[in-house]
């Protein structure tokens, strides 16, 4: 089902009141008001259009009030509103404007600002038209199709508003939006258009925004990225034990060439605590525990190639024996 997309369309008025009812539009709400007035439209800088009808605007603004804060807008109460809006045509075909109030404000008559038109914002896309159709001596304009959301009426509201470019210097080179563009559009409230009885809004300020993405358009379902904190253990080594054997064969592969070492077997040293070869080889008094023979395994030692061939006997390392074993000579 498609979506008709909303967007936030606000104006700013600031105006006298007329009268103040409770709010037709919501029931068995008596702190729900609407303020009726007619907006002023003012001429400036010249700004005039045959197009153009700058006439007071009916205009209807939902607000909320308490009863102490009801008592202090009354008929004729100079006031500053602001909220979203849309407009629509009433049952005697005049142009009414819709505000949901965002903010209520009162003055005093000692410190009436001086007279000024009503400005909005406005964002939508601008319709198609026929360029042949337009009287060179005419302002430049273009219709702008939006739509606001309707609280009152759980619904969104859909409204075009006309935008006229002007005559001066500043606007000379901006070409006419084309049809389709979507952009928002600061403006002046000029009156209403002749025969179409929509919005006019004369164009301060625009801006090109990209399209939003169709509310109808069925969204690609993706698949559900997993957890970043499983991912973690990804590509891991299964836990394991080695064995020490495995440990010992591995730096026997990335020993160095024989040939490069030293083959001069060490001299041994002289002195009281030594032992002499023989002894070592056929005392069994002075054999070294299993403990020294596990350690002298572990040595790096082992992994080294035999520095002699396998017919020569192989050389002995002079080791220091414990002190408990010396004592035995």
């Amino acid at each position: 089902m498609s979506r008709q997309p909303t967007f936030t369309n606000i104006i700013h008025l600031r105006d006298f009141i007329d009268a103040i009812t409770d709010d037709p539009t919501r029931e068995n709400a008596p702190n729900y008001i609407e303020i009726q007035t007619d907006i002023n439209i003012f001429e400036e800088d010249g700004f005039c259009s045959p197009n153009i009808i700058a006439e007071p605007i009916r205009t209807r603004i939902h607000v909320y009030l308490t009863q102490e804060e009801r008592d202090l807008y009354v008929s004729n109460t100079f006031f500053y509103a602001e909220g979203r809006f849309s407009t629509a045509l009433s049952t005697d075909d005049t142009l009414e404007i819709n505000i949901q109030t965002l903010s209520l404000m009162r003055y005093y008559r000692r410190h009436l600002p001086e007279q000024w038109c009503p400005m909005a914002t406005v964002i939508g896309s601008v319709l198609s038209r026929n360029d042949n159709s337009l009287d060179p001596s005419e302002l430049r304009h273009f219709t702008v199709e939006t739509s606001v959301y309707d609280t009152s009426k759980a619904a969104p509201v859909q409204f075009s508003v006309v935008c006229f470019l002007e005559n001066t210097n500043r606007w000379k080179r901006v070409k006419t939006p084309p049809s389709g563009t979507f952009l928002s559009v600061t403006a002046k409230v000029a009156g209403r258009t002749a025969g179409t009885n929509h919005l006019a809004l004369r164009v301060l300020d625009l801006a090109y925004l990209p399209k939003p993405v169709s509310a109808a358009a069925t969204p690609t379902p993706t698949a559900t990225p997993p957890s970043k904190r499983s991912s973690r253990w990804e590509g891991r080594a299964a836990p394991s034990t080695p064995s020490k054997r495995l440990r010992l064969l591995e730096p026997a592969n990335d020993a160095a060439d024989p040939s490069e070492m030293d083959t001069t077997p060490p001299e041994p040293k002289r002195g009281g605590s030594d032992l002499n070869t023989e002894h070592n080889t056929n005392s069994p008094s002075a054999r070294p525990s299993p403990s020294i023979i596990a350690n002298a395994e572990d040595s790096s030692l082992t992994s080294v190639p035999s520095l002699t061939s396998d017919s020569a006997t192989r050389p002995h390392r002079n080791r220091h024996l414990p002190k408990k074993y010396a004592e035995l000579d």
